[in-house]
């Protein structure tokens, strides 16, 4: 039996098979987390220490990397989810250019 790869292997392997999907799913996630804090502590929720819009930033990106495993997970679950998508939008788009050629 075979132990279970790290969280890391299987972001680097998830990586590998999805290519840029998966950067952007995860990229795209990460972004949505640092607005999501920044502006949750810019409004007033959490950290009343922050000064400044840089301090509100830099508070959000470190609230964001608290979350870092869960990002990872939700990376690895949406990226299949998004691939089918596109590959489907790809198949859809060739379909409807002769349909309108005809």
């Amino acid at each position: 039996m075979t132990a279970k790869p790290s969280l890391k292997e299987r972001l680097s392997a998830h990586f590998a098979e999805y290519g840029k999907i998966a950067i952007y799913t995860y990229l795209a996630l990460s972004l949505l987390a640092i607005t999501g804090f920044s502006i949750a502590i810019g409004m007033g929720f959490g950290a009343s220490s922050t000064s400044g819009v840089l301090g509100t930033i830099g508070a959000g990106w470190l609230a964001a990397k608290a979350t870092m495993p869960l990002r990872i997970l939700a990376t690895l679950g949406l990226t299949p989810l998004i691939a089918v998508l596109l590959q489907r939008r790809k198949k859809a788009a060739p379909a409807e250019a002769e349909a309108e050629t005809e």
